[in-house]
């Protein structure tokens, strides 16, 4: 998953966007025949992420007739982690699915997605973020020239894998020197006796393979598609909160189009959301079976365990979540424990 970017890249992004996009935001007048286009994510392939990107583009295409054509640019071949939100912004994609947390050094509020335990149900949140939710979270997409039409999930969380032994409850990171993913982690790896290190995900396996890191945080389907599992043998698999990965636009594109167009797009991305969920529950039972064939030991935390990692994480995640977020980090918690309720 992603590493937040810098402030200062996210200062610029806004000040791009007031002034405007340019001439790749232009679409004045655009009709159904002569509509390209850009769409972009850096998961890689065999990943919900992935396989629901290549859904809405084939969907938009078969939805219009064949008039509205979209070019795929997958696992981070035009823009990539660190830039996929300001590619968005400045229309370099017309359309990305990225993790909303992309976000947060601008706007924190967007980071209750990594509270552990938060909600485990994808289509639970799913229906949240058709409601309340949903719109809160686009307004502030908005601050930065960007629509969200529609919803994709990373999958699970946070699993854990490493070189060294089983973990079975938060007590046996202790020692371990972890890759951490953004401060949250950091934090409770710190609290755990382990020490956390940030890095991109791209250097983890090496990291591993050599014994600078003796582990990595990162949800399931990262640690399987990213091939972690081959130099660490012990993985523990938590069914933790799914991550949110918006379907945006650029807005001032957006805008651009013409209302038939935005209602075929907007039809054809909402039409993948269910399969996007029951998608990332498939792929949490695929990434444990690759593993184990491989020859990993997979464990599952009993219910027992699982209350010690609940314990361990949730208070604390959601006590710094809203010491950041500021007067609206509430309102999102409020939002999703609504949805949760009626459920």
């Amino acid at each position: 998953m992603p590493s937040n970017p810098s402030r200062s890249i996210l200062r610029t992004l806004i000040s791009a966007t007031l002034i405007g996009v340019g001439t790749l935001g232009a679409v004045a007048s655009a009709t159904a025949a002569d509509l390209n286009i850009r769409m972009a994510w850096y998961m890689p392939p065999h990943t919900a992420v992935d396989a629901q990107g290549n859904e809405v583009a084939q969907r938009i295409q078969s939805m219009s007739h064949g008039q509205i054509k979209v070019q795929t640019y997958p696992s981070g071949s035009l823009l990539k982690e660190s830039n996929i939100g300001q590619g968005v912004a400045n229309n370099t994609a017309n359309m990305i699915i990225s993790g909303m947390h992309w976000w947060s050094n601008q706007a924190p509020m967007l980071e209750w997605d990594t509270i552990p335990f938060l909600v485990d149900d994808a289509s639970q949140l799913l229906t949240a973020l058709h409601g309340p939710l949903g719109q809160d979270v686009n307004k502030e997409f908005n601050r930065f020239g960007v629509e969200i039409i529609g919803w994709s999930f990373y999958g699970y969380a946070k699993s854990y894998v490493n070189t060294q032994r089983t973990i079975k409850v938060p007590s046996d990171l202790k020692g371990l020197k972890m890759r951490s993913e953004g401060k949250l982690s950091a934090l409770f790896l710190k609290r755990q006796g382990a020490t956390p290190v940030a890095m991109d995900s791209s250097e983890v396996y090496t990291a591993m393979q050599r014994g600078t890191l003796d582990g990595g945080v990162s949800g399931l389907s990262s640690i399987v598609s990213r091939k972690w599992y081959e130099v660490g043998k012990h993985i523990t698999a938590i069914h933790y909160v799914p991550l949110v990965y918006p379907i945006q636009v650029n807005r001032q594109w957006w805008m651009g189009l013409t209302s038939e167009q935005r209602d075929t797009i907007q039809k054809a991305v909402t039409s993948t959301e269910s399969d996007a969920v029951a998608r990332i529950e498939k792929e949490f039972k695929k990434d444990i079976a690759v593993a184990k064939k491989h020859g990993d030991q997979v464990y599952r935390p009993s219910k027992a365990e699982l209350k010690q990692w609940q314990q361990a994480t949730e208070a604390l995640a959601k006590k710094n979540y809203l010491k950041d977020a500021g007067p609206d980090g509430p309102k999102f918690l409020e939002d999703v424990s609504k949805a949760s309720s009626n459920n």
